[in-house]
């Protein structure tokens, strides 16, 4: 149900600026642009797809323009066909790819590793896509439901291995390092995480420490050879990526646990370059409560599960976002759209939750949850729906 309503929207998106793509122009382009405010995603996936170029900021995505070149190829080759680019259709079929084995993979880490039933894993699944910024990054021309797939991916088979007591393999853990960081790459973080969970002392072994080392310096190569090849080549210096004077407290109750999880209605999908304020307080006192409940089984599920191997890897994972957005502030005035790299961890607390619970606890947590995903999948449904159906401005 989750994925036939993401592809309702993902038809929406499409519909709404085909108009603009099938007869391609630099002049229609600019109408797009005009027209598209998604937050602070950026569409630069359909102008690659459409005409490849870098396009990215290849410092932090090295390896994304490449892997953009198959989709290019195949646009050119539907463009030949039809007379009409087809960038949206190929980068939607990409989005829902990655948005239905995302869906499928937290299921099977809900339900084979944390151990719950099936009912309740796709509960939970169905929660986690509910979120704002999981079921916006699933439908936006950028990077971020591949990320979302990618970063699952790499959980499943670090828990698979927890669960089987094997290991990594350096092929595996090496391909996984590049893809997944290579798209992001801060998210190789996360990969070297897993690695380490899963490898132990090995992971720290000169073999992998190494190998590690020379991908991480080629991707980086890469990004910056990249980068200088752009015609407007970036000029942002590290130390612009940190911010230290955004209040944080109020950074985790309206932004990274507030707009992450359910839009404000107010300023709905601003940029925050444009005219959107950092900080949007919500229309409704309950929708603060949702948030709280949110968060209090998180921290309830973190602890429950405090003892599994796999919950401590999860819970380093969202460590480690919190250290990067909150506690360093990278992109902390937008930290929302990187949802898609920490909040799987909480559907996998709640899932350890759930299986302690006795049958009278479980049975509320589930019907509570149950209310809370109607309400998120409801709620985001119909701002969306509203927002994507608004008349183009020429």
């Amino acid at each position: 149900m989750a994925l036939a309503l993401i592809g309702v929207f993902q038809y929406l998106m499409i519909s709404k600026f085909f108009c603009l793509f099938a007869d391609y122009s630099e002049q229609n382009w600019q109408v797009f642009m005009n027209n598209f405010h998604m937050s602070g995603f950026d569409p630069f996936t359909y102008a690659v797809v459409t005409d490849w170029h870098v396009g990215y900021n290849a410092i932090r995505h090295p390896l994304l323009p490449f892997l953009m070149l198959p989709l290019w190829a195949v646009n050119q080759l539907l463009w030949w066909l039809t007379g009409a680019n087809c960038a949206q259709f190929v980068v939607g079929a990409l989005l829902m790819f990655c948005a239905f084995y995302a869906f499928m993979l937290l299921f099977r880490i809900l339900h084979h590793l944390v151990g719950i039933g099936k009912g309740s894993s796709l509960l939970l699944t169905l929660l986690f896509f509910g979120f704002a910024y999981i079921l916006v990054a699933a439908i936006v021309p950028d990077h971020f439901c591949l990320s979302l797939f990618l970063l699952l991916l790499t959980l499943w088979r670090a828990g698979c291995k927890l669960r089987d007591g094997t290991r990594f393999s350096l092929t595996e853990a090496l391909l996984l390092f590049v893809l997944t960081a290579g798209v992001t790459l801060s998210n190789g973080v996360i990969v070297g995480l897993c690695v380490l969970w899963v490898n132990g002392r090995q992971a720290l072994s000169r073999r992998f420490v190494v190998s590690f080392a020379l991908c991480s310096v080629l991707l980086l190569c890469i990004g910056f050879a990249a980068n200088a090849l752009t015609e407007a080549p970036s000029n942002q210096q590290v130390a612009t990526w940190i911010d230290t004077t955004t209040p944080r407290a109020r950074t985790l109750v309206e932004n990274f646990f507030g707009e992450s999880l359910q839009l404000h209605r107010r300023h709905i999908l601003g940029d925050v370059l444009t005219r959107r304020p950092v900080f949007v307080d919500y229309n409704w006192p309950a929708q603060y409560a949702v948030e709280a409940i949110l968060v209090l089984l998180f921290a309830a599920g973190i602890y429950t599960g405090r003892r599994s191997r796999l919950m401590q890897l999860v819970a380093a994972t969202f460590l480690f976002a919190l250290v990067l957005h909150v506690g360093l502030g990278f992109a902390i005035n937008e930290v929302y759209i990187m949802a898609s790299h920490w909040a799987f961890a909480m559907p996998i607390a709640m899932a350890f939750l759930l299986k302690t619970a006795i049958r009278t606890e479980r049975t509320l947590l589930l019907v509570l949850l149950a209310a809370i995903t109607v309400y998120l999948w409801s709620y985001h449904g119909v701002l969306l729906y509203n927002y994507l159906t608004w008349p183009l401005r020429y």
